[in-house]
């Protein structure tokens, strides 16, 4: 058996604990970057801002991101712990379990996180003004989830398990629901509060008796 040389063991270890120090300062940027945006308008934000938040080297931050942009950017992907279209892509299941699954996700890693809303409070107050801000979160969290959608209605209609139906164009109509309970929040935070465990089973059982093939014989009422 050939014996690893203790300095080749040493170089792997140095390598190893040099990555987690990068994540883990990377990670502290993005909090720090979300304190930020979220407590500014995304025009008063200031990298300065973010270093001071994060106890660092304004020139640290740039090691990391480019610019202002590029670190928003950074702070929306990391909302989501995992892209949905990915989800929906290696899920082996029916299309009922992935659309149940995918429900799940959308409540518990969207809707219930507080830091979602106070990104949506931002673009709501700011999209007007920077169409990009809107524009990243539209590509790293709604046309990811849009995706996924469309993926499980062509799914069901393929296996029988759905009726045809043309939300496979419009797959923003599954999600409204969920996309309202964000808006609810943001509105009027504990004021008007929605039980969300009831609304989340309440959007399923509609989703579900929407989209299931009736028995032959019985018709559907539209």
């Amino acid at each position: 058996m050939k014996r690893v040389k203790p300095e080749r063991v040493k170089g792997v270890r140095d390598l190893t604990r040099r990555q987690d120090q990068k994540a883990q300062r990377q990670e502290e940027i993005l909090n720090a970057g979300f304190e930020v945006f979220a407590a500014h308008v995304y025009e008063a934000a200031r990298i300065d801002d973010v270093a001071r938040q994060a106890g660092i080297a304004k020139g640290t931050i740039y090691l990391y991101f480019r610019d202002k942009e590029q670190l928003f950017r950074a702070v929306v992907r990391s909302l989501v712990q995992k892209r949905f279209d990915a989800v929906a892509g290696s899920f082996e299941g029916t299309a009922e379990q992935l659309l149940r699954e995918l429900l799940s996700r959308m409540y518990g890693q969207v809707v219930r996180n507080d830091k979602v809303c106070a990104i949506v409070r931002l673009l709501i107050a700011e999209g007007g003004r920077f169409p990009q801000l809107t524009e990243i979160y539209h590509r790293e969290i709604i046309a990811p989830g849009m995706k996924a959608v469309r993926h499980v209605l062509i799914q069901g209609i393929a296996s029988g398990e759905f009726h045809k139906t043309a939300a496979v164009e419009f797959p923003q109509l599954l999600a409204a629901p969920g996309v309202l309970a964000i808006v609810w929040k943001v509105l009027h935070g504990q004021r008007h509060r929605l039980d969300l465990d009831s609304y989340s089973k309440a959007h399923l059982e509609f989703l579900l008796d929407s989209l299931r093939k009736q028995p032959e014989g019985k018709p559907r009422i539209d």
